[in-house]
């Protein structure tokens, strides 16, 4: 019983991480391409330094889309911009969404460690 379980969250962890791994991979093979391109050559300081500033970019954006279905947050866009009112739901998706951006912005970061360390 206990495999069947390890099994099945580490299945979970997977489909989980798809997306936000895929996104990282996809984000630096593009940085690559578009640093070869550009500068006619691939310099790992350059490539190192791109990918912190986008995973750090990354989990910035991530803490705001968290951030933005608070009920303060709301209240305050309510108010100003005539947005819609505050549910649990919204918040929730919010948090959701903003755990991946910051999910894939981590795996960025970490993959900028990575390449300098190699």
């Amino acid at each position: 019983m206990g495999k069947i379980r390890a099994g099945k969250s580490s299945r979970r962890l997977f489909s989980y991480l798809k997306m936000p791994l895929s996104a990282a991979l996809v984000i630096a093979a593009c940085d690559s391409l578009g640093l070869l391109i550009g500068l006619r050559q691939l310099s790992r300081s350059t490539l190192v330094l791109v990918l912190f500033l986008e995973g750090g970019l990354g989990l910035l954006l991530g803490v705001v889309i968290s951030l933005s279905s608070s009920p303060s947050a709301s209240r305050v866009g309510q108010t100003l911009f005539g947005t819609s009112p505050w549910t649990r739901e919204s918040e929730k998706h919010a948090e959701k969404v903003g755990s991946r951006w910051m999910l894939a912005s981590s795996l960025l970061v970490l993959l900028g460690f990575l390449v300098s360390w190699v």
